[in-house]
C-alpha cells in the first residue's frame, strides 16, 4: 500500500517534544521557562528543521526545551488554530516561535544555523552572533583554540584578530569599521574576530594579554608581534596602520578628573563616609580613568 510523506518516520532527537493537545503545549510552557517551538505544516516540511534541532536540542540539554507541532495533522491544526499560528503562509511551511516564562517571547528570526539557535536558546535576549550581520561576511569569525591555532598556522597574509567579548560596548562600536576593513582588504590581509569571554578561553586570554575588551593582536605567519592599540578606529585607520605595523605608541598622561574644573565633588576613601553620612541623597559614580 501507499504511504503519505508525512507517515515516514522522521529521524528526530528524542530531546524535541512532539505535541499535539492544547493541554499538553499549556503544560509544557508552564513547566518549562525557554521553549523553542517548530510549528509546520507538515512532517515533511519539518523535516530538514527537525534534523537541525536535533543537534541544537543536544547541545542546549538542560537549559532550553525544543518542541514540534504538526498543523498539518487533525489534532495538532485544532492547537495551531487556538495559538493563531499558521506555517502555511510561511514560505518553507514552517514557522519559530519562542515562549519564554510562560508566555510568547519572539518570533525566531536569526540566522538557522546550530551555533545562531544555540546561543539563542542560551541567552533568548542576547544581541545576535557577530558573524550574522551580513556585513561581517569577510570578517574570518572564530569559535575556539584549536580553531585559532589552525588559522595561524595556515595562514600566510598578515592577520589582525579581535579578541571580544558580545556585551561590549567599545567592541560593538568598532565592529562595523572593522568589518568595512576586512572587505575593503580582503586579499592583502586577513581580519579575524574571535569572543573570547568564556572562561574556556583563559589560556588565550593568558597568553595575548587580553585584559580588556577589545584586544586586537597582529600576526604575521602565525606569530604574534603587536597590539593594535592608541591608534585609531576607524577601518581608514585600521588599514593604515596595516601598511605599516607597529607596537603601541605611548598614551599622553590623562589629566584626573578630579584635577579638572567641575562642579563634581570627587570621593576619597579619606572622606567617602562621612560624605554619605552628611548628605540624605548622593549620586555617586565609581569609575575607572
Amino acid at each position: 500500500a501507499f504511504l503519505p510523506v508525512f507517515v515516514y518516520p522522521l529521524k528526530m532527537s528524542p530531546l524535541i517534544e512532539k505535541i499535539s493537545d492544547h493541554k499538553d503545549f499549556k503544560k509544557l510552557l508552564r513547566t518549562r521557562n525557554n521553549v523553542l517551538v517548530l510549528y509546520s505544516k507538515s512532517a515533511a516540511a519539518a523535516e530538514s528543521s527537525l534534523r537541525l534541532l536535533s543537534s541544537v536540542a543536544q547541545e542546549v540539554k538542560g537549559r532550553g526545551t525544543i518542541s514540534w507541532i504538526n498543523c498539518g495533522d487533525t489534532e495538532s491544526r485544532k492547537l495551531c488554530k487556538k495559538m493563531k499560528v499558521d506555517p502555511n503562509s510561511k514560505e518553507k511551511g514552517v514557522e519559530l516561535l519562542h515562549y519564554k516564562d510562560g508566555a510568547f517571547h519572539t518570533e525566531y528570526n536569526r540566522a538557522v544555523t546550530l551555533k545562531s539557535m544555540v546561543a539563542f536558546l542560551k541567552d533568548p535576549e542576547g544581541a545576535p552572533l557577530w558573524e550574522e550581520d551580513p556585513e561581517a561576511k569577510d570578517v574570518v569569525h572564530v569559535d575556539s583554540e584549536k580553531e585559532l591555532r589552525r588559522l595561524l598556522k595556515k595562514e600566510d597574509k598578515p592577520l589582525l584578530m579581535m579578541f571580544y567579548a558580545p556585551w561590549c560596548g567599545v567592541c560593538k562600536r568598532m565592529m562595523p569599521s572593522y568589518q568595512q576593513a576586512a572587505t575593503e582588504l580582503k586579499g592583502k590581509y586577513v581580519l579575524a574576530g574571535m569572543n573570547v569571554y568564556s572562561a574556556e578561553f583563559e589560556r588565550i586570554k593568558e597568553e595575548y594579554n587580553v585584559r580588556g575588551y577589545p584586544t586586537i593582536c597582529y600576526f604575521e605567519k602565525g606569530k604574534f608581534l603587536f597590539h593594535f592599540e592608541n591608534y585609531g578606529a576607524t577601518a581608514a585607520d585600521i588599514a593604515e596602520w596595516l601598511r605599516n605595523p607597529q607596537a603601541p605608541q605611548p598614551q599622553a598622561p590623562e589629566t584626573p578628573w578630579a584635577d579638572e574644573e567641575n562642579v563634581v565633588y570627587h570621593l576619597t576613601d579619606e572622606d567617602f563616609d562621612k560624605f554619605i553620612k552628611d548628605h540624605s541623597s548622593v549620586l555617586v559614580m565609581f569609575h575607572a580613568p
